[in-house]
């Protein structure tokens, strides 16, 4: 962000590697908050257990207890929490009211002075399709909004406050509004001084160890940082300035909620249109040394036929196509998607002007809608139609030095039932979004590698150019994913040897099938990827 400070305090940067040391990690931040929260999230659960000594110790035992704990203390509390269409993810959208129902019951019991220093602002970001495309798939729209409507009220549940919005005529006229962006950043900061960041909701069902040994639908590999000082300050500077962002431009249905719930403890800051002060983006992306906070940042379009929002700062997509262009010996990533052209046409570039640049990719082998849920919509095929053309590409040209790979755990499973099995094993679900190149720089972040994190959803990272946290970064990973059972060629030094220690490590577990030990890498499915997908000409590639 322009005058955000770049800091070179990188002896307290923390790499954390799954929720078990996130979530700890997380908790003691809050408790350690003296006067001032700010938590940005895309989905929170009160009812996530709390994991660290520190919250037993003073019997909290749930989120919803420890944000309770931080208001009787007199901390300032802020919640920037993402909503759901209501008509495209109903249920996710319902989940987030009813969540924040558990959190008013937490907040209750506290006296009235205390509940005032929470603020919540739970919202859709600016960035709705235009009036003619509303228009245009309106009818259809309308109908599934009221079939929807009647299936929450067959089954005896109350209707969230997006749907409950004139639930008992929808008009047919004006289209109602629909919301292609997300909040998609996940980060919290303590008194402008410590800040947790990367690809880690809080929610029970992201709780994992790094040996994933339960089933593939409980699976969640992701990464965190903790960061403090200068760069902990830029992002509550970046914290501030979404919600000065959201609240001119975006939409809430929390007028509704409160409606419906006048009891209701929550005070909910309101959306006021306005205009609101926009920069343009800095270069370079990525600091000479140091550590900086990027971010994607898309503004409200204003074309009638528009999908979604205009790609407006794109500090993360551009901090990546750094690391890249930079990358002298090896680039290694993690994301839940690899489906964005830029990056892939980066990493074609990269490779082909650098013959010993070697890159690693690890992905999950499904996105989790499809293989936990059994998905076949045509948006989800064409993502993975994005994705299996940027693998094609990339393994055609550089198969010698370009390799995808996946997780899958101890537990035997029958891969003919579902995409979460691969060779006989189940999936671990990949959900860390990183990126390090050399041992020299990396990135942190909520942005997957797909046009979505890059251009229209709101996003936040780290990057950092620091050899120590770099290495160490990659070395907890690597030790995660391929143990310490037999050296590995240092990456740096041998990036040929250290690639193909990966590929003989992922070949040995595919061959031996059901009969793998322990948690490791496999080849990434391609073929499977090729069978479902399908490509889509209508859908513009950042809607995936």
């Amino acid at each position: 962000m322009r005058g955000a400070r770049v800091t070179d305090e990188l002896t307290s940067a923390q790499p954390l590697v799954t929720a078990e040391q996130a979530f700890p990690a997380m908790e003691e931040l809050v408790l350690e908050a003296r006067e001032r929260l700010d938590l940005a999230l895309h989905i929170f659960s009160p009812r996530t257990k709390t994991r660290s000594s520190a919250a037993h110790s003073r019997h909290i035992g749930d989120w919803g207890a420890l944000i309770a704990d931080a208001l009787r203390r007199g901390v300032r509390t802020r919640l920037l929490l993402n909503d759901f269409d209501p008509v495209g993810a109903p249920e996710m959208h319902a989940a987030v009211w009813e969540r924040l129902r558990l959190l008013a019951d937490a907040v209750k019991p506290l006296p009235h002075g205390a509940r005032t220093h929470l603020t919540v602002l739970v919202a859709h970001p600016g960035g709705q399709s235009g009036m003619a495309l509303r228009t245009l798939i309106w009818p259809v729209a309308r109908v599934k909004q009221a079939r929807i409507v009647s299936q929450f009220r067959r089954k005896g549940r109350n209707l969230p406050p997006g749907l409950a919005e004139r639930a008992d005529r929808i008009p047919r006229w004006p289209p109602r509004r629909n919301f292609t962006a997300t909040l998609h950043q996940k980060f919290l900061v303590a008194d402008k001084s410590l800040a947790i960041v990367g690809g880690l909701d809080i929610d029970e069902r992201r709780y994992d160890d790094p040996d994933h040994n339960r089933s593939a639908p409980e699976t969640w590999h992701d990464v965190s940082v903790g960061v403090a000082g200068g760069t902990a300050s830029d992002l509550a500077d970046h914290f501030d300035r979404c919600w000065n962002i959201v609240r001119a431009e975006g939409a809430s249905h929390a007028p509704t909620f409160v409606a419906m719930d006048p009891d209701c403890p929550l005070r909910f800051a309101a959306i006021e249109k306005r205009s609101v002060l926009r920069t343009g983006e800095p270069k370079p992306a990525t600091p000479e040394k140091g550590m900086a906070v990027a971010a994607t940042l898309p503004r409200p379009g204003r074309s009638p036929f528009r999908f979604g929002p205009v790609a407006d700062l794109c500090q993360l997509e551009r901090a990546h196509l750094d690391l890249i262009a930079r990358a002298r010996r090896y680039v290694y990533l993690e994301s839940q998607f690899f489906r964005s052209s830029t990056i892939r046409d980066g990493l074609i570039a990269a490779l082909g002007r650098n013959r010993a640049l070697h890159a690693m990719l690890l992905l999950p082998g499904a996105p989790d809608v499809i293989a936990y849920e059994g998905e076949k919509s045509g948006v989800q095929r064409y993502g993975e139609w994005l994705q299996m053309r940027s693998l094609n590409r990339l393994t055609d040209l550089f198969g010698d030095r370009f390799a995808a790979y996946c997780i899958t755990n101890d537990r035997t499973r029958e891969e003919e039932i579902e995409r979460d099995a691969l060779y006989g094993k189940s999936m671990v679900y990949v959900h860390s979004k990183v990126a390090i190149a050399d041992d020299d720089t990396a990135i942190v972040s909520s942005a997957n590698l797909n046009g979505r994190s890059m251009r229209w959803d709101t996003e936040a990272g780290i990057v950092a150019r620091d050899a120590t946290f770099a290495a160490s970064l990659r070395e907890a990973l690597w030790r995660a994913h391929i143990g310490g059972d037999t050296p590995t060629p240092d990456p740096v030094d041998d990036p040929a040897g250290a690639f193909g220690h990966w590929r003989t490590i992922a070949d040995a577990r595919r061959i031996a099938g059901a009969e793998a030990n322990g948690t490791g890498i496999v080849p990434f499915p391609l073929e499977k990827t090729r069978r479902f997908a399908k490509r889509h000409i209508l859908i513009p590639q950042e809607m995936v």
